[in-house]
C-alpha cells in the first residue's frame, strides 16, 4: 500500500450557494462503493431524502474508472492507494466548494500501518458567509493519547473559522477515554452534537457510538438513522439543517 498524493475532484456547481435548508448524510460505506447493492441503496436514499450533501468514509474508487456520484460535485481525499484502487473520504454536494484541505494523520495504525484522513471543505451560504465542513475518519489501533493529538491537529486547522461549521464522520470512539476527548474537542469548537431518537441503530462498540454529526451556527430541523440492511457494518445518519 502507498500513501496517496492528491485529491480527486469534480466541481460543477461553483456558481451555486448551499440551499437555506439542506440535508446531509454521513456514512462509513466499508469500501463497498463499487457494489451494485450499495449503488442502488444510496440512489434510493438520495431520492427519498433529497440529500444535498454526502459525507462518506471508506470510499473505494477504481483508478481506471470514473466515480459514480450521481449529479454531485465531489472531492475524494485518499488515505490509501494501491495499483488499482484508492480509498478515502468523499464529500459530495450540489453547491460551490472552495479551499479543500486534506489532513492525513501523523500516526499510522498499528494493525495495518495505514494513515487515516480528514477532509475540510468550504461552501458558500448567504450574505457572503461560508460553511466549513469536516469529513472525518478517526485513527484506530493507536494509544488514546495519539487519538487525542490527532483531534487536536484537526482543531488547530479549523479553529480560526468564524461561523457555521459541521464536523461529521466515523470517530472510532470505542472506549470512554476517546469519547471524553471527542467531547473536549466539540466543546472547544462550540459544537453541538446531533441527537437521534433511534440511537440504538447507530454502530456501537462497548456501548459507545462511533458515528456522529456535530454542528454550530445552524438550526437542526430533524435527524434520522437509516437501516442499511447490512450493506455496511455502519448505518447512515441523516440531519437536516437551516441557516
Amino acid at each position: 500500500m502507498f500513501k496517496p498524493n492528491s485529491f480527486i475532484k469534480s466541481l460543477k456547481h461553483q456558481e451555486s450557494e448551499l440551499q437555506n435548508e439542506f440535508t446531509l448524510l454521513c456514512w462509513n460505506v466499508a469500501k463497498l462503493t463499487l457494489k451494485s447493492s450499495y449503488k442502488d441503496f444510496i440512489g434510493s436514499l438520495i431520492k427519498s431524502h433529497n440529500l444535498d450533501i454526502l459525507l462518506l468514509q471508506e470510499v473505494k474508487k477504481s483508478l481506471s474508472h470514473e466515480l459514480d456520484v450521481h449529479d454531485y460535485s465531489y472531492v475524494l481525499s485518499p488515505n490509501i492507494e494501491t495499483k488499482k484502487h484508492i480509498f478515502g473520504v468523499l464529500s459530495a454536494f450540489k453547491s460551490s466548494c472552495h479551499d479543500e484541505l486534506s489532513l492525513l494523520t501523523k500516526k499510522q495504525e498499528l494493525r495495518c500501518a495505514t494513515h487515516k484522513i480528514s477532509l475540510i471543505t468550504h461552501h458558500k451560504i448567504s450574505d457572503g458567509q461560508r460553511l466549513l465542513m469536516v469529513n472525518l475518519h478517526a485513527i484506530n489501533f493507536v494509544h488514546n493519547s495519539d487519538f487525542k493529538n490527532e483531534l487536536r491537529h484537526i482543531q488547530l486547522s479549523i479553529k480560526s473559522h468564524k461561523g457555521a461549521m459541521i464536523v461529521a464522520g466515523d470517530f472510532n470512539t470505542w472506549n470512554i477515554k476517546r469519547v471524553q476527548y471527542l467531547q473536549e474537542f466539540s466543546d472547544d469548537l462550540g459544537l453541538k452534537k446531533v441527537e437521534f431518537s433511534d440511537e440504538k441503530d447507530i454502530k456501537k462498540i462497548f456501548s459507545n457510538s462511533l458515528d456522529y454529526i456535530f454542528y454550530r451556527d445552524l438550526d437542526l430541523i430533524y435527524s434520522k438513522v437509516i437501516d442499511s440492511k447490512k450493506i455496511s457494518d455502519h448505518n447512515p445518519i441523516i440531519a437536516k439543517f437551516r441557516y
